[in-house]
């Protein structure tokens, strides 16, 4: 069995090296925001065994499947804080906001018991930070009596400085951020717009944007990456949030052929809705409630979908612009 697992924990190594090597990136490349260049030089050598955070990173940085190796490197603890880490993002997604809560009260509860030292370093201390930061600065449609701002930055920064220790803002564009980077780095782009106003969480997006466009570590074109795709729709939103209508439209259609591209019905209804909005506030009055109706349409068959309301979107509308939208459309 130990052969067996040497054996794997090699090739694996080996092939970090050789990847690393076939696209030209250096060990401290590689490494950033990810762990110590000294890491990436045991784990080449086979003299290290990586926590799963770390490994995972590596891989899908060098374009690899984590997945395939999840079995030797993963330990007991480390299948514990995931599953909480994955159950917490999943009720994030869905914004049930309560149960987040009482995951984080149960994470605190074994932080300090006598076995909760999983909790203080390492993998689960990034996990309890990742699930803070998210947690404060998220939006629901039924608000979200938890948000607070400051903790939202307190928790990003503290998360992207474990492995960022020089960690700037206006560097973003520079580095080559890890997979938890982005999330962490929307999570404080929403945390300064409440505090500081759309213009610091839009300036924030964009130098993420230019980041995740030059550098290899994200493909904008893979379906099952979603960072890029939310990206776009956040900056569109705020835009039009800004009333910035003419950057909106040009947002709004960047996100529509991305979405698109990926086959992303949920980004593809946000971005509509941007521009028809946008088009409508512009004077387009035609083209916007075409649009406008199509919008409503998607919203409606996708009524229950997690961050859609078809009933609140309706109303918005009759409210902004002082009538009914007639649904009727020629088929």
């Amino acid at each position: 069995m130990w052969g067996d697992f040497t054996m794997a924990l090699y090739n694996a190594n080996l092939m970090i090296r050789e990847s690393r090597m076939a696209q030209g990136l250096t060990q401290e490349q590689l490494a950033e925001g990810i762990c110590s260049r000294e890491t990436i030089v045991k784990l080449e050598k086979g003299e290290r065994k990586p926590n799963w955070f770390v490994f995972r990173e590596i891989l899908l940085r060098l374009g690899l499947n984590p997945e395939i190796y999840q079995d030797e490197i993963v330990s007991k603890n480390d299948i514990h804080v995931l599953k909480k880490w994955n159950e917490c993002d999943r009720l994030l997604i869905a914004r049930k906001l309560d149960e987040v809560k009482s995951e984080l009260d149960i994470i605190e509860t074994e932080k300090n018991s006598p076995s909760g030292k999983m909790w203080q370093t390492g993998l689960g201390y990034l996990a309890i930070l990742s699930i803070k930061a998210s947690f404060y600065s998220i939006d629901s449609l039924d608000g979200n009596k938890y948000k607070n701002p400051e903790q939202a930055i307190k928790y990003s920064l503290e998360c992207l400085r474990i492995t960022r220790p020089d960690f700037e803002v206006d560097r973003i564009p520079e580095y080559y951020l890890a997979t938890h980077e982005y999330q962490l780095l929307n999570s404080l782009a929403l945390a300064y717009g409440e505090l500081e106003g759309d213009a610091k969480a839009i300036e924030l997006w964009r130098k993420l944007k230019i980041n995740m466009e030059k550098n290899y570590s994200v493909s904008i074109r893979d379906a099952s990456n979603e960072w890029y795709r939310n990206l776009l729709c956040n900056i569109t939103i705020m835009l039009l949030k800004s009333e910035l209508y003419e950057e909106c439209l040009q947002s709004a259609e960047e996100s529509l052929a991305i979405a698109q591209a990926t086959h992303s019905l949920f980004h593809y209804q946000n971005a509509l809705g941007a521009k028809a909005f946008s088009l409508l506030k512009l004077g387009r009055k035609d083209e916007g409630e075409e649009l406008y109706k199509k919008f409503m349409l998607l919203r409606y068959a996708m009524d229950g979908y997690p961050g859609i309301d078809f009933e609140s979107t309706k109303i918005w509308y009759e409210e902004n612009f002082h009538g009914q939208l007639a649904l009727s459309v020629s088929w």
